[in-house]
Order: structure tokens, then C-alpha cells, then sequence
């Protein structure tokens, strides 16, 4: 019994396994084999609903995405938290991955990432193994409009150029090299001065995260002027 008990807990595991393989070569997604190729003996719990569930699709999708999903936000840093839009995002978006923040896109961006992300909710909502793994939901076209209008409004400005001669200058230099490997390059204007430190530390963080190259002290402290000299005053 407890060797054929095994044997089926392994055929669950691979067949999983290859469900995601298949969801992952539908959308274009670079797979590793380690993260669909599941172990014989990989416990069963893994596979089921609820937390557990979340931890195992979030850890398959980070390796299926090689390392390319941010570390995500802290919910207590969302503008407007308790808005329906904010709420949405929490609710949906933490299902496969971790929280993203609105300023991860600009406002031309989030439309067709949201519908990408939305067409990959409604493909794996429709796989029976997927729903085998976690209880997967997707957004009601009411909560997709009210999540698109909360992204939009809170998204990256990305820079005009124009208006900062500086940025080619070496500090302005460090900005645009540094701040562009993950996103738009962000304009100043988004922060007061007291605000960008914080907000340099935790893209730090981020870039450190998913591998990308990270300043130094003096990089960084470079950075942080250039932001801080050219942010919104303070109201």
C-alpha cells in the first residue's frame, strides 16, 4: 500500500508539474526543468488549497519566471489601501506571485500587462489541476475596471528628459542606468525629498532581490541628490 500510495503521489506531482509546464509555454515563459520536474516524494500538502497552495504556485512561478518576479510590496505601502482597487489587487494579484506595487508600471503599461495577467487567471481558473494545486479566482470585468483605474492612478510617471538638462551629468547618469533596469525611469516629481531615500533603499532591496546590478554607497548617495534636488515640495 505504501509504495503504490507513493506512486500516485508522484504521477499527481509530475502531472502538476507538467500543467504548468504547458501554462508556462503558452504565454511565452522561460521554464527551467527543475520547476516543473517535481521530486517522487514531494508531499501532498504542497499540492493542496489555501497557504500552503499559494507558497508551492508562488515558488513554481518564480522559478518558472527565472528569478524575474519582484519581491513584492508591503500592503501597509499602497496608496489608498482601503480602496476597491487596492483591495483587488490584494485579492487577486497575490495569487501567483508576490503583491506588485502600481508604481512597478506606467499607466500606458498597465492595460495590456492587467489583460495578460487576467487571461492567465481565466486559462489556470479553467484547469482542473490548477485548481487542484490552489483555489484559483479571477477578477469580475466591474473589479478588473475598478483594479485598471487604481493602477493607473498610482503608476509610474516616467521622466520627461527634456526637462532635466543634469541628466547627463554622472549623478543624472547613475539615475538613468540604475533606475531603468526593472521599470521606466521614474520622474522625481513622484516624491518629496524626504520621501526618495526610503523609496531608493527599497528599490535596493528589490534589485538585490531579483539579481540586477546594485550601487554602491556613493552611487546610491549620488542618486538619492539627484532625486531629492529635482522632487516634488513638500505640501
Amino acid at each position: 500500500m505504501g509504495s503504490r500510495r507513493r506512486r500516485k503521489m508522484g504521477m499527481r506531482s509530475r502531472s502538476c508539474g507538467w500543467s504548468l509546464a504547458i501554462f508556462a509555454v503558452s504565454f511565452g515563459l522561460v521554464v527551467p526543468v527543475q520547476a516543473w520536474e517535481q521530486p517522487v516524494g514531494m508531499p501532498i500538502q504542497m499540492m493542496g488549497g489555501g497557504m500552503g497552495g499559494s507558497s508551492a504556485m508562488k515558488g513554481m512561478m518564480q522559478r518558472m519566471m527565472g528569478g524575474s518576479l519582484p519581491p513584492g510590496i508591503d500592503p501597509a505601502l499602497l496608496p489608498e489601501s482601503g480602496s476597491r482597487g487596492a483591495q483587488a489587487l490584494q485579492r487577486y494579484c497575490v495569487q501567483c506571485h508576490n503583491l506588485p506595487g502600481p508604481g512597478l508600471h506606467t499607466a500606458a503599461e498597465w492595460p495590456a500587462v492587467l489583460a495578460r495577467m487576467n487571461a492567465r487567471m481565466q486559462m489556470m481558473q479553467g484547469m482542473p489541476m490548477m485548481q487542484g494545486m490552489m483555489h484559483l479566482e479571477a477578477p469580475t470585468p466591474t473589479e478588473q475596471a475598478a483594479l485598471l483605474e487604481y493602477l493607473q492612478k498610482y503608476a509610474t510617471r516616467p521622466i520627461d528628459r527634456s526637462a532635466y538638462p543634469d541628466l547627463h551629468e554622472p549623478a543624472g547618469r547613475s539615475f538613468s542606468s540604475v533606475c531603468s533596469q526593472c521599470h521606466a525611469l521614474p520622474d522625481p516629481r513622484q516624491h518629496t525629498a524626504r520621501q526618495w531615500p526610503k523609496v531608493v533603499e527599497r528599490m535596493k532591496r528589490n534589485m538585490l532581490a531579483m539579481g540586477k546590478s546594485v550601487p554602491g554607497d556613493a552611487e546610491t548617495k549620488a542618486i538619492t541628490e539627484f532625486l531629492q534636488r529635482h522632487a516634488r515640495a513638500e505640501n
